[in-house]
């Protein structure tokens, strides 16, 4: 299965339209800071299932602030990360990933992407549908393959 992961939209709603229309994800994966963003563009299509955590700037919203979900026999731990420090390091959001014995932990807040491995967890960030540090608007792509029990991300910059 293909995972479109956006965090940080910030109000930012045409590129998440267009990603969704770009990649045609199996699911979007949504890390914070844009849970309304996120409403329009399943207004927009409606078939498209997605899984959201809340992000500091996501004020009087119900939605969690991190979540496991099973997804194609992986557990994936989401967080948006500013609950964890994220920006003074992930040693707290690993450590809580590990405790729900997480495959993959996938987070924002940073808008810096990320993608690496720690002692065999797949560790993404897609960084910002807004903007990035360096001015770009990046996502990332997660494949599952369940038959083959494998995970696999892609950070990728968004032309628009």
């Amino acid at each position: 299965m293909k995972f479109l992961v956006c965090s940080d939209s910030h109000g930012a709603v045409r590129p998440l339209l267009g990603l969704v229309r770009g990649t045609a994800p199996d699911c979007l994966l949504f890390l914070g800071d844009g849970v309304r963003d996120v409403r329009t563009v399943l207004a927009a299509h409606p078939s498209l299932p997605a899984l959201c955590v809340a992000g500091n700037n996501d004020a009087y919203d119900d939605t969690p602030t991190q979540r496991t979900a099973l997804l194609c026999g992986k557990r994936v731990f989401m967080a948006h990360g500013h609950t964890y420090g994220v920006k003074r390091g992930l040693w707290r959001l690993i450590a809580a990933a590990r405790l729900s014995r997480a495959d993959i932990v996938l987070f924002g807040h940073t808008h810096t992407p990320l993608c690496s491995y720690e002692r065999g967890m797949l560790v993404v960030n897609p960084g910002s549908v807004f903007m990035c540090p360096d001015r770009r608007r990046t996502y990332a792509l997660l494949s599952i393959d369940e038959t083959l029990g494998r995970a696999g991300a892609a950070v990728h910059s968004l032309n628009i």
